[in-house]
């Protein structure tokens, strides 16, 4: 199977486009994809649908490149604001767990609910301490890094305060390594 993300990844991204570039700003990100991405990306993206992985991570690069000047950390602020459509719209159910530890404790549950074949490995969980790790995911560092912005403002949301991030890439896979009050 290849890589897929469904489409409740890629609503926020479009829409955080939209709300901070303009319809103006979406068409300059658009003219940075693939012919076969942009129209994708182009159509109506529904929530329970699965589309290539690509038009995820190649939205986030085109993203960084657009409005960051190339700088991959750039998306880190869209995975914030995506975190608050899918937490708070999508999977409220999910904020029911009222500490990172415990919402730490759903993250491989709730990643499958974006991505696939891929799987998130929490490899400590704490309090003030959580370590995860993705495997299976081939990317791009900005998405990488909008993955960080999620992860800091799911903690949060969850009642997390000075969260602090550190990010690594190896042939592994992703490691987020996090720390939090």
């Amino acid at each position: 199977m290849s890589q897929q993300v469904k489409g409740t990844g890629i609503i926020p991204v479009i829409s955080y486009i939209k709300a901070h570039q303009g319809e103006r700003g979406w068409a300059r990100v658009l003219s940075r994809l693939p012919d076969e991405i942009r129209q994708i990306l182009d159509r109506r993206i529904l929530p329970i649908t699965w589309y290539p992985h690509e038009a995820i991570s190649l939205l986030y690069a085109a993203v960084s490149d657009e409005f960051g000047g190339g700088d991959p950390k750039y998306c880190w602020i869209v995975g914030k604001d995506s975190a608050d459509y899918g937490l708070n719209l999508i999977y409220k159910l999910f904020l029911s767990f009222g500490s990172p530890q415990l919402f730490g404790s759903k993250g491989p549950e709730m990643w499958k609910t974006y991505y696939q074949p891929s799987t998130l490995e929490v490899l400590l969980n704490e309090k003030g301490a959580l370590i995860v790790a993705i495997h299976g995911m081939t990317t791009t560092p900005a998405h990488v890094y909008s993955i960080a912005g999620w992860m800091e403002r799911a903690g949060e949301l969850t009642g997390g305060r000075n969260i602090n991030i550190r990010v690594s890439v190896d042939a592994s896979g992703m490691r987020y390594d996090i720390a939090y009050q």
